[in-house]
C-alpha cells in the first residue's frame, strides 16, 4: 500500500472518529454523517426541540450556549452565530413583566422565528399549547403565573404604563385567549349575546367576554 493511500485512509478514519465521538458523547443528538459531519437536512428547523430536551448534548460539538467566548466546540460552529446576541436563550432581564409580557407575549405576531417572534402563540412552541406542558427544560408559564399564563389582578385594570395589562394585548392574540376564556369562561364578564358557534375568536365579537369595544 503506497504512502499516499495510507495517509488518506488515516485521515478519513480520524475524521470519522471526531464526528463519531461528537455524536456519541451527545447521546440524544441525531446521528451525524461520518463523511460530512452534518446533521440531517431538516435539523435547522427542528434542532430547538432537541436542545431543550438535553442542552448538554450540543456542547461537545458547539461549545457553550451561554458564554460566547467559550462557544464553537469541536465543530467551530457557535450557537451565537445565528442566536445573537444572547445565544439560544432569552435576555437576562426576560423574567421582568415589561419584557416577556408587554414586549413578548402581548404584541401582534411579527412573523419572525425563534426567540425573535412575538405574540402569545409564539410562547406556545416551548411553553406548551396550554402553557402548562412545556418542552424539556422550559418552565411552564404556571410555574410563576399560578392561575393563568398572565398576571392575576390587576391584569384587567390597565393601570400600569409598562407592565402587562390585558387591554394592551393585541387582538390578534384572541385565539390564544379563547383557550381559557371562550364565551366568558373564568371571567366575571360574559358576552350578551354570545357569538354563534364557529365564530372566529375576537376581542369584541362575543366569542370571549365583550361584545363591544369598551
Amino acid at each position: 500500500m503506497n504512502q499516499r493511500l495510507i495517509a488518506k485512509t488515516l485521515l478519513t478514519a480520524a475524521a470519522a472518529l471526531v464526528f463519531w465521538g461528537c455524536s456519541t458523547s451527545a447521546t440524544n443528538a441525531p446521528s451525524l454523517n461520518p463523511t460530512t459531519g452534518q446533521h440531517p437536512a431538516t435539523w435547522q428547523s427542528s434542532h430547538w426541540k432537541d436542545y431543550l430536551m438535553n442542552p448538554d448534548s450540543c456542547k461537545p460539538c458547539h461549545g457553550s450556549t451561554t458564554d460566547k467566548t467559550q462557544a464553537g466546540g469541536t465543530s467551530k460552529v457557535s450557537c451565537f452565530g445565528c442566536h445573537h446576541p444572547d445565544g439560544p436563550h432569552h435576555p437576562a432581564d426576560w423574567a421582568q413583566a415589561s419584557q416577556h409580557g408587554r414586549l413578548g407575549a402581548q404584541p401582534k405576531d411579527n412573523g419572525l422565528t425563534g426567540l425573535l417572534r412575538t405574540s402569545f402563540v409564539a410562547c406556545t412552541r416551548c411553553h406548551g399549547d396550554q402553557y402548562t406542558n412545556p418542552v424539556g427544560i422550559t418552565p411552564a408559564c404556571t410555574a410563576c403565573h399560578t392561575t393563568a399564563p398572565h398576571p392575576a389582578k390587576p391584569w384587567v385594570s390597565g393601570v400600569s404604563p409598562s407592565n402587562p395589562n390585558h387591554d394592551r394585548t393585541d387582538p390578534s392574540n384572541a385565539a390564544e385567549c379563547a383557550k381559557c376564556h371562550a364565551l366568558g369562561a373564568h371571567s366575571s364578564i360574559t358576552p350578551k349575546p354570545p357569538a354563534a358557534a364557529g365564530t372566529t375568536p375576537g376581542c369584541f365579537n362575543g366569542t370571549l367576554c365583550h361584545t363591544t369595544n369598551l
